[in-house]
This record gives C-alpha cells, structure tokens and sequence, in this order.
C-alpha cells in the first residue's frame, strides 16, 4: 500500500503573538484614517470653522495651541483654509492606504510592507507641514496621530527578521 506523502499544514513561519496585535491594530488604525479623512475632504468647510472657532476639540486647543491665553479666544492659523484642509484630507487618504496595504503584506510576511508603512506614516507627517508649516495647534490630532504612527513603526521594526 503506497504512502501518501504529508503537506505541511502551515506553509509560512509562525506570525509573533505582538505583531499579530499590531498588525490587527495597524489594519483598523489605517481604515479609521482613510474613512476619516474622506469624511474631512466632503465636510472641509465645517472642519475649518470647528477647528478656528475652538468650539469643538478645546482641550486638544489648549494642549497644542501656543501663545494664546484666552480659553475662548479663537485660533488664528493663517493657512488653514478649507482648499489647504481638502489637500490635506487627500494626503491623509492616501497615507491610510499606504499603511493598509504595509499592514496587509506585513500579515503576509512581507518585508515590503514595512517599508509601505512607514512610507505612508511619514507621507502623513510631510502632508501636514507641508500644508500647515510649524503649527501644531492647527491640526494637533493629526499630529497625535502620526507620533502613534512612528511608535508602531519602531515596534514594526522590530519583527523585521520574521519577515521574508
């Protein structure tokens, strides 16, 4: 009776526990980016006068805002328009799909998706001073964003050698 010969059941190596958690993380991370930027690039203007007015964000105002001292005095940015704010939003569209497709071959075993992620993490981060210079209390949660984005991308790096 002849042996049927056996198939490994698992063809690639076995993923590390914590880059399974981040790559989880990264992939939900990326989808929430694009859906909110795509939503910032329809709701521009509104965005812009929510973000002048300090009527909406005001601890993130308080926290990233430098020089003012009124809690109700508004934000004077003088490139934050709503033309700067729809770039922005597609920088940050296009951002969130770099790391979704690094996040996805990164779960693939991909060392290029690495290199994606960090290409959109750092796209995220040229968008934003590119368009807004300097200053941080204009776009503070873009900002919080993309300092998540290089703390994922130290701890991405460090799963390199489990990558192909």
């Amino acid at each position: 009776m002849p042996q049927e010969p056996t198939v490994a059941t698992s063809l690639q190596p076995n993923r590390p526990l914590f880059l399974t958690v981040l790559c989880i993380l990264g992939f939900f991370g990326s989808i929430t980016s694009i859906i909110t930027n795509g939503i910032g690039f329809y709701r521009s203007d509104a965005e812009v006068v929510q973000i002048q007015s300090g009527t909406e964000k005001t601890q993130l105002k308080n926290l990233f805002s430098f020089g003012k001292t009124a809690a109700n005095e508004p934000l004077e940015i003088s490139n934050l328009t709503p033309e700067n704010f729809e770039k922005y939003s597609i920088g940050g569209i296009v951002a969130g799909l770099l790391c979704l497709i690094g996040v996805i071959l990164m779960w693939l075993h991909k060392k290029s998706g690495f290199y994606s992620f960090v290409l959109g993490t750092f796209f995220n981060i040229i968008t934003h001073f590119l368009l807004f210079g300097d200053n941080i209390g204009a776009m503070g949660l873009s900002m919080l964003w993309a300092l998540i984005g290089l703390v994922l991308v130290v701890l991405y790096s460090k799963f390199l050698n489990n990558m192909d």
